[in-house]
Order: structure tokens, then C-alpha cells, then sequence
């Protein structure tokens, strides 16, 4: 089931977080991702509209949204593979027309799985924070042909060097 996150859901949220993001991310330090648990726990999360999956009372993943940007999609790793990310990347999509989100691009299995449900890659950046590459991609399953097409050809060119 997928519901609104309450006050008493963020210890959880917070734990599926750092586990996942710790995974996900293992080209960066941990201690990276420690040092931004409060700003997690006290900014990032209570700034968010936040929502969950839960399986017999148990918080097994959640998405936050600021307006229309994904601002965060983590599922337990332990539940990698059973099709909570698609729900609730489904129930973001119903929320927000025109969902935008980054994640690095060295997180493959992320930018594979945003891929596979329909985004397309509009932009690159350099997060300052953690010195890492991100794609900034786009819910392109609305556009047509060929303003995916556009899109598609933008993002080879953003690939090439120089």
C-alpha cells in the first residue's frame, strides 16, 4: 500500500535512505551520506510531500516531490527487484505533470530503471557536494515522437566531450 508519510514514518524513512543511498552510491564515501542524515532528517524530508509503500505495517520504500522534481526514490535493498520503485514511481507520475529528477550517472542500475519507465536525459550537472556527475531527466512518456527524438539527440550531444 502506498500512503502519505506522517511525522512517526521518518526514523524508518531514514534508515531505508542511508541504506540505500549507501548502496547505490558506493563511489562515495559513506561518511558522505552520514554527514547529511540531520539535514535529511531536519530539512530535505519535512520540506517534501512524502509518501510510502508499506507491506504489513512496515515502510519498505518512499518518493518526496518538491513541486515537480522526484527529489527522492529509495526502496529497501532487500526489496530490490519486487516492483515497489515502479508503484511508486507510478503513484509520483499521478501527482505532477512533467516529473523532472537528477541521480548520478554513475549510479547505472538508477538511470537504467528511470530509463526503462520512460525518462529521457535533458541535462548534465556536477553536484558540488559530492564532486559527482548528475543526468537531469524528464517523464519524456508524454511527448511525442518527435520532441522525444529532440530530446534523445540533445543528450547524445551533451555526452560528447568538448
Amino acid at each position: 500500500m502506498i500512503r502519505k508519510a506522517t511525522p512517526a514514518d521518518l526514523p524508518a524513512l531514514l534508515d531505508i535512505w542511508l541504506e540505500a543511498t549507501q548502496q547505490a552510491h558506493d563511489f562515495i564515501e559513506p561518511s558522505f551520506w552520514e554527514g547529511k542524515f540531520e539535514d535529511m532528517r531536519d530539512h530535505y524530508l519535512p520540506s517534501a510531500d512524502v509518501w510510502l509503500y508499506e507491506r504489513d505495517g512496515r515502510p519498505l520504500g518512499f518518493f518526496a516531490l518538491q513541486e515537480h522534481i522526484l527529489a527522492a526514490l529509495f526502496v529497501s535493498p532487500s526489496e530490490h527487484g519486487q516492483g515497489i520503485g515502479s508503484a511508486l514511481l507510478e503513484k509520483a507520475r499521478s501527482m505532477t505533470d512533467g516529473l523532472e529528477l537528477s541521480v548520478y550517472e554513475r549510479n547505472s542500475e538508477a538511470v537504467a530503471f528511470y530509463q526503462k519507465h520512460g525518462f529521457c536525459q535533458i541535462d548534465l550537472r556536477t553536484d558540488q557536494r559530492a564532486g559527482h556527475v548528475e543526468l537531469v531527466m524528464l517523464d519524456c512518456t508524454q511527448m511525442d515522437g518527435a520532441e522525444r527524438r529532440a530530446a534523445d539527440r540533445e543528450a547524445v550531444e551533451l555526452m560528447q566531450p568538448g
